[in-house]
């Protein structure tokens, strides 16, 4: 049973344009293609339906309805595509936030950061490494854009190479946040540390299963999602070397 209920108003020009309960008498024009049956549906009154209508056009920059004369139905009324399009907004704020509210009841989710929150609640990812940082430098190598991104409690910053079209789209600058993501395959283990010049961290095999490890990095809370085969030898408690390809780690930020 819904215990929680946020009731959305949107106002135009410091007018109320739409409510719940203008919501209700849109959605039964629609479906019935008549005012007055809509009205009794919705019940309320035929006056205060159009009341209710005629305020909405009032300061609505379209129409939102639209008479039809004639036709197998003998006439009637149906919403124009502005309002079918308003109903729909209304539907995805509504649950956007009901999402909102959900989150505030994890106080894992930090609500200082628009961009960790609205991920938390609407970005569904296959990726089971995923961080939130800032962007602390950028740096051209091959035609290539390299981003430093500072994450907290990582020791040092997880580079990420992305083609120069992504890095104007993405409009990076320093501090701005941004999310990385990246799938536990692209998580390289090792026993000795390699030869690459980045991303390489020392780490803790946490636990085992179903051929995918968790790794503690060394000095840090920070934890990383890698495939693994039994085959090859990982225990537990055992000190490992990670490493991710910079061209692997997806790089993601609202605009």
């Amino acid at each position: 049973m819904k215990q929680t209920e946020i009731l959305l108003t949107i106002k135009l020009h410091q007018e109320l344009f739409i409510d719940p309960k203008r919501v209700r008498l849109l959605k039964e024009i629609k479906e019935c293609g008549s005012i007055n049956q809509a009205a009794k549906n919705a019940k309320v009154s035929y006056k205060s339906a159009w009341d209710h209508l005629e305020a909405m056009n009032k300061i609505s920059p379209k129409p939102l309805l639209e008479r039809n004369i004639g036709g197998k139905n003998g006439g009637g009324t149906s919403l124009t595509t502005y309002a079918e399009r308003l109903l729909q907004l209304y539907d995805l704020l509504e649950q956007t936030q009901e999402h909102a509210f959900h989150i505030l009841q994890d106080e894992t989710i930090p609500l200082n950061s628009l961009l960790s929150a609205t991920a938390k609640f609407s970005l569904q990812s296959s990726a089971r490494n995923q961080f939130f940082g800032k962007v602390a430098s950028q740096h051209i190598v091959d035609s290539r854009c390299i981003v430093a991104v500072n994450i907290q409690d990582l020791a040092h910053p997880l580079h990420v190479s992305i083609t120069m079209r992504s890095a104007e789209r993405l409009k990076l600058i320093t501090e701005k946040e941004v999310m990385v993501m990246f799938k536990a395959p692209w998580v390289k283990v090792s026993a000795m540390a390699s030869e690459e010049k980045s991303n390489i961290f020392q780490a803790t095999v946490l636990s085992m299963q179903n051929e995918e490890a968790i790794l503690q990095i060394k000095d840090s809370s920070i934890e990383f999602c890698a495939s693994i085969h039994s085959k090859d030898g990982w225990k537990v408690g055992q000190e490992v070397w990670l490493h991710v390809e910079p061209e692997q780690i997806i790089l993601a930020t609202l605009k």
